[in-house]
């Protein structure tokens, strides 16, 4: 199949996947209200993190290996099944022996943690298998299913007004239907190579490093969450978390071009000139800057339409905020360069200065000046960071 083809496939399907999401995340947030929603956001954000940590980075091991010898599928496949494994009977001890030790520390249920962090895994593992075998319309239907069934119960209980115990244990159902699928169909494909050999140490080298360079952004892009969640009000806490939300959809965008195109890169069969990737990814750099204008435009009337009328600081926040954003979906396409050629070292040093930087700032000034602090710290640094990588990055096409 033509590349253009594949990629427009995948952007429509996971457009209309996120676009279910973006209607999920607005019913959540009124259901739960500004008091609630940002709590439980910043939750499932931590157990993100550690699903990210316990991946290891094999996903992008798995897309690099797979995409340059598709006869390494099975041993590859049997690698993550075992790692997914590990991570379930780790998980379920410490969830279930040692987590209600500290009732706290938590306002999902137990059981709700541990099938969302089990989903989040086996998804993070198995779609790296399907993007490298370029079957990306098999990921986008189960993420849709799964997704429309979710939306159908919020839609079935808004009147109601479901508690957010009943709704953490329904969403995280929800994720680990998705993983199942996701395992199940990664275990169909199948290649016409042979079997080939995996030096493991190589395999998880690089595993390792994509997963700390990844679990550095991911700090990088959430820290200033906890530092209002800390010294501001819950409502402020739900406003900037919200913003993060839509910002996401920055990144997502770009994502979803990044991981179309990383296995041609890796495997060497298109994107070797930097003249060729400006002109595949041109659109989408316009895209990214005209969704930016449409939210400053009309956001005063956009943000309280949809999540209501505690949620009209957004705007405010999301002009200072709006530049980071769009920076960092640039930086999402030009990662896509950095894996294939395998240069992980660039990008763990920026994510790890602009984490450093956040951190900092935000301990200094957000306890005096708050969310507003917090969001021009944010944008500033994930500006720094995308001007890093694109000065570097014409250096990138002549690595083999």
């Amino acid at each position: 199949m033509h590349f253009s083809l594949i990629l427009k496939q995948n952007i429509l399907g996971k457009l209309f996947n996120h676009l279910v999401v973006f209607i999920i995340n607005i019913l959540l947030v009124r259901i739960l209200g500004a008091q609630l929603s940002g709590h439980f956001f910043n939750e499932l954000y931590a157990i993100n993190f550690i699903a990210f940590l316990c991946s290891i980075g094999l996903d992008y091991a798995a897309i690099s290996w797979i995409s340059r010898e598709p006869g390494l599928l099975r041993i590859v496949r049997r690698e993550l099944l075992s790692v997914f494994l590990f991570f379930v009977l780790t998980a379920t001890f410490v969830l279930l022996f040692l987590l209600p030790s500290y009732p706290s520390l938590s306002i999902q249920p137990v059981w709700a943690i541990l099938l969302f962090s089990c989903g989040n895994v086996m998804l993070i593992l198995f779609q790296g298998i399907l993007s490298a075998l370029k079957k990306f319309n098999r990921q986008n239907y189960i993420l849709i299913f799964s997704n429309l069934l979710f939306l159908l119960y919020l839609i079935m209980r808004w009147s109601s007004k479901p508690s957010i115990e009943e709704i953490a244990m329904v969403y995280a159902v929800l994720f680990s239907m998705q993983g199942l699928l996701m395992l199940f169909s990664a275990f169909q494909v199948s290649t016409e190579v042979g079997e080939g050999s995996i030096n493991k140490i190589s395999f998880y080298k690089y595993g390792f490093q994509v997963m700390i360079s990844s679990l550095v952004y991911f700090v990088f892009l959430r820290v200033d969450n906890y530092y209002v969640e800390r010294y501001c009000t819950s409502v402020e806490l739900s406003n900037y978390v919200q913003c993060g939300k839509v910002g996401q959809y920055f990144i997502y965008f770009s994502s979803v071009i990044s991981s179309t195109l990383l296995p041609f890169i890796a495997s060497e069969k298109m994107g070797n000139t930097f003249k060729e990737w400006v002109k595949l990814v041109k659109p989408y750099f316009i895209m990214i800057i005209a969704g930016a204008v449409i939210l400053i435009t009309i956001g005063s009337l956009l943000y309280p339409l949809v999540f209501g009328e505690e949620f009209k600081t957004m705007d405010g926040l999301m002009k200072i905020l709006l530049p980071g954003y769009v920076g960092l979906g640039v930086l999402t396409l030009v990662n896509s360069i950095y894996l294939a050629k395998g240069n992980i070292k660039a990008i763990f040093i920026g994510d790890f200065a602009g984490m450093v930087l956040v951190w900092l700032l935000d301990a200094i000034f957000v306890p005096h000046y708050g969310m507003y602090a917090a969001a021009l710290i944010s944008s500033v640094a994930y500006l720094l960071l995308c001007f890093y990588l694109l000065f570097n990055l014409k250096k990138q096409f002549l690595l083999p």
